[in-house]
């Protein structure tokens, strides 16, 4: 399990991986519902890994059983940050000052915020029946 308070210095690439989702604001480079894939681009890991398909939920419930997932709401910069709604999972990255960087937005809110897919959200959710999981340092091993 992680120490809680860890930062961007502990959480292996955090700094690159969100100067790489930030250099993708305002695009909708991974379509309307891209959460998925636009985290593993920016941290470079392989979507097929997970799958297209449930990639935020297979994800969430791996890291819950092996106890890595965090429930305060205080997740550290680079953190990855997870929610559900009726309508599926999400995932997104936490900029560690109570933002949040997230792909796929479109598709889970049309016209929310600025109207593209990547955008900078301010809670870890995009609206009325969202439900906050929490977050990990890390993705499943």
């Amino acid at each position: 399990m992680f120490a809680p308070g860890a930062s961007a210095d502990t959480i292996p690439g955090a700094e690159a991986a969100i100067a790489k989702a930030e250099s993708a604001l305002g695009s909708d480079q991974f379509g309307p519902y891209g959460c998925e894939a636009f985290v593993a681009y920016a941290y470079d890991v392989p979507q097929a890994q997970y799958g297209w398909d449930g990639a935020a939920e297979t994800m969430y419930q791996t890291l819950l059983r092996q106890g890595q997932i965090h429930t305060d709401m205080d997740p550290p910069r680079g953190a990855l940050v997870f929610s559900k709604s009726p309508y599926g999972a999400h995932i997104d990255i936490a900029l560690g000052d109570g933002k949040y960087i997230s792909g796929g937005v479109q598709g889970l809110k049309r016209g929310y915020g600025d109207g593209h897919n990547i955008q900078i959200l301010p809670s870890p959710h995009v609206g009325f029946n969202w439900t906050y999981r929490g977050w990990s340092l890390g993705y499943p091993q």
